[in-house]
């Protein structure tokens, strides 16, 4: 599809590297615009979104983007999903938790070691964060965190993209101003008269009214039938957006109890098991989706289709809402006006009288929705003007003191850096990712009571359950009710493991009893006691296991052929320099930290430099390996191998035990003492990189902690020197082998080595640099790509 001139405005600031704050409507192409430039050229792209449910249609919509006849690399990766190889493919589309705890490198659904590779990873791509207007209505401290990752790319010359539809004028310029993005507002400016707006204003009409529920007359029961008729209405397509999924799973027992044909309902929401899951959403884009036929369906949904999914109805009602929801649900409604004139109808539900609201406002604030319903548009049109007006008006819970609110949270920013280093000290993302509370979740599988298969069993054969998604304090709720009899499935040291459930996080699979939930085959995940139910067609007592081909949370596995310890080396030598010199994702990032940093230098030159370092921590980065014993266990392991000092055996699944990493840190430093002296200047930025290289398997290893007792292996002199040889070092200083040996049968002192928390200004090439050395490690070792960093020939 041709580009609009919006489309092919943003795409041109994104090809010059513009960090910007996106406002356009629903419906006219947010996605394409910020990514459609990586047709021409190659670009590492980090697309985060606020809910898991967003994140397949923005994947597929960049699969659909082609580069020389190719489709373009992209993947899911998040608590649910786990696509990604270490955030190595040009494309990957998370969520925000993933990446509030991923820039100081504590990833959440990748094991803790990983650290440092997934902090480079951002590093190296253009993030995009869309929907960001939700995380006003997050927590207290969520917009906070997302407004510091900001800043702190910003000071680091990054690109950053802010997308949102539903955003105030002043807000807006406030954050545009503060962080150094450029605010473009489609329709104004250089978009004044963009051709897919004038289309949306001229063929799109849709109307807003409210839908008032009342209480029955002489009771507390809330009178439903106005909601049900419209939903029951026969010939024409509607959608139903509930804020709960309780909502959801009730209006479907009304409309079936009162003779709605089963067929005609679709019922699509979060806790929902995958595959079923993934079903629903497949007919809900049969029944709603783009081109699909006229039909007499109805949909009942929540916030995984309020923008994540490319449906529409001529229909739609929702629950009442604060202004950003209810706009993304209007979206919704008659959306498609590129090929003519569409007409529709929002209902948004008004409680009769106000204190029912509160209980259907949830889980969004009371005032955001009070203010929402009393300033909504008189004239009942929802233009593009109409939306924004409305969100000027209604959005926070006091418009007046929104200015002051979120400049409070730009002045908070240190808050968030000082939290991710506390939370890197302690290695504990949890205390970064409970701020986002709200949209973490556990998987949620079910098990009959008394059931007597052995689920470790099932485990060990590489099946999974089939879960569903919960809050985190659902969970926490359901773990409670079992009293004991849950269980929780978790990655440990290597192996999942099915263990009692004394406590949970996110990230684990909780198995429950159906004492306390079951399945039902349209609605999902439902509360409470299933035997109760046992005997209906559509319940069932325990989740289905599935073969499963990814392991939770793991790295990529070493490749199974032997190498020398020269050959490995060298060739993690070569990998990390490629990606450090070469033109490339690298590359750029280090040139951009480093004209932050050094603004008065010449950022080129240094970024030759640290390559240079980089390639001799990476020719040290094994060197451990040179232990006698080491040496004298692979042997044992893999008789096989022939003469000299071996890299990697061919049975690599078996592990040596002995620690090889730690000797590299300090032959490190003494060479580096060796060939430029003592120098106050470079003391620190070498220490980082030779941490990052002693790293290559953990970035949890500290060099001062680990008790090791290296005995260098009568060639490991010769290593040494062929080390040395490769980087072109002086005579002088090869012929001081024995010397950079001796220093590495030292232990460290805790002051010589540095923290690296991420505040550190030296963090980003230390997080840069470790993630060369652990990529070129890896693809080295498997013999395959694990990432794309540059153009593929």
């Amino acid at each position: 599809m041709q580009p609009t001139k919006f489309q092919s405005v943003i795409q041109e600031k994104m090809r010059h590297g513009k960090s910007l704050l996106l406002v356009a409507p629903t419906g006219l192409g947010k996605t394409l615009a910020v990514v459609g430039d990586i047709q021409d050229e190659f670009r590492k792209l980090v697309y985060a979104v606020p809910l898991r449910a967003l994140g397949g249609g923005i994947r597929d919509a960049i699969r659909e983007i082609k580069r020389d006849g190719q489709q373009i690399d992209a993947v899911i990766h998040h608590g649910d999903i786990q696509e990604s190889v270490l955030f190595g493919e040009e494309a990957v589309v998370t969520t925000y938790d993933q990446i509030v705890c991923g820039v100081p490198g504590l990833p959440l659904s990748l094991p803790l070691k990983a650290g440092h590779a997934v902090a480079g990873a951002l590093l190296m791509s253009r993030l995009i964060l869309d929907e960001v207007h939700l995380a006003w209505g997050i927590s207290e401290q969520a917009l906070t965190i997302l407004l510091a990752i900001i800043e702190f790319r910003k000071n680091l010359g990054l690109q950053t993209v802010v997308l949102t539809a539903t955003l105030p004028d002043d807000v807006g310029e406030q954050i545009s101003k503060a962080l150094g993005l450029e605010r473009v507002v489609v329709g104004e400016g250089e978009l004044k008269d963009d051709e897919g707006l004038r289309l949306r204003n001229n063929n799109r009409q849709v109307k807003i009214s409210l839908l008032k529920l009342k209480k029955n007359k002489g009771t507390e029961r809330l009178d439903y039938n106005p909601l049900d008729e419209k939903l029951k209405k026969a010939g024409k397509k509607r959608i139903y957006f509930a804020n709960t999924v309780e909502r959801i799973q009730e209006t479907f027992d009304r409309l079936v109890n009162s003779g709605m044909d089963l067929g005609k309902i679709t019922v699509l929401h979060n806790r929902m098991p995958h595959s079923w899951r993934a079903a629903a959403e497949r007919q809900a884009h049969d029944r709603f989706g783009k081109n699909s036929p006229d039909g007499d369906w109805a949909l009942l949904t929540n916030q995984v289709a309020e923008a994540g999914l490319d449906i529409s109805a001529p229909l739609v009602i929702s629950d009442p809402a604060p202004v950003d929801t209810l706009v993304q649900r209007a979206g919704r409604c008659a959306r498609w006006f590129r090929n003519g004139q569409t007409k529709g109808q929002f209902f948004v539900i008004k409680l009769t009288p106000n204190d029912l609201l509160k209980p259907w406002a949830f889980p969004y604030t009371e005032s955001y929705v009070k203010i929402a319903l009393k300033k909504q548009p008189e004239k009942g049109d929802l233009s593009w003007d109409a939306e924004r007006q409305w969100v000027n008006d209604a959005w926070g819970a006091n418009p007046k003191k929104r200015k002051d609110q979120i400049q409070e949270k730009l002045n908070q920013t240190a808050f968030a850096l000082n939290l991710f280093d506390r939370a890197a000290q302690e290695h504990r993302p949890g205390e970064i990712a409970r701020v986002f509370r709200e949209i973490l979740s556990v998987e949620i599988a079910v098990e009959a009571e008394g059931s007597a298969r052995s689920l470790q069993e099932l485990l060990d054969s590489d099946q999974r359950p089939e879960t569903s998604s919960v809050p985190l304090g659902r969970a926490g709720q359901l773990h409670r009710e079992a009293g004991g009899e849950a269980k929780v499935i978790r990655y440990e040291e290597g192996d999942l493991q099915i263990e009692p459930a004394d406590w949970i996080k996110a990230g684990d699979i909780l198995i429950v009893p159906s004492t306390v939930a079951y399945l039902h085959r349209i609605k999902g995940l439902c509360f409470g006691d299933g035997s109760s139910e046992a005997e209906k067609a559509d319940v069932v007592l325990r989740s289905e296991w599935k073969t499963e081909q990814r392991g939770i949370g793991s790295l990529p596995r070493e490749g199974g052929r032997f190498q020398s310890l020269l050959e490995h080396v060298f060739g993690v030598m070569k990998g990390t320099r490629r990606r450090l010199t070469d033109e490339g994702t690298y590359r750029e990032a280090l040139v951009n930290i480093l004209k932050s940093l050094e603004p008065e230098k010449d950022a080129e030159g240094l970024a030759d430099v640290i390559a240079q370092v980089a390639t001799l921590a990476a020719g040290f980065h094994d060197l451990g390996k040179t232990d006698a014993r080491w040496q004298a266990r692979a042997r044992q392991i893999d008789p096989e191998c022939p003469d000299g000092l071996i890299g990697r055996t061919s049975k690599t699944r078996q592990r040596i035990g002995i620690p090889h990493t730690p000797p590299g840190y300090l032959a490190m430093l003494k060479t580096c003492e060796m060939l430029i002296g003592q120098q106050d200047s470079s003391k620190f930025l070498i220490r980082a990189i030779a941490l990052a290289a002693a790293r290559h398997h953990s970035s949890l290893l500290n060099p001062a902690s680990v008790n090791y007792q290296f005995e260098p292996h009568p060639q490991a002199s010769q290593f040494v020197q062929s080390v040395l040889e490769k980087v072109h070092a002086p005579k002088e200083v090869i012929s001081c082998t024995q010397d950079i040996l001796e220093a590495a049968q030292k232990k460290p002192t805790k002051d010589m080595v540095p923290l690296l928390l991420p505040n550190d200004d030296l963090f980003p090439l230390y997080a840069l640099v470790g993630r060369a050395i652990l990529m070129a490690d890896r693809e080295d070792a498997s013999g395959k790509s694990l990432e794309q960093w540059r153009s593929r020939p």
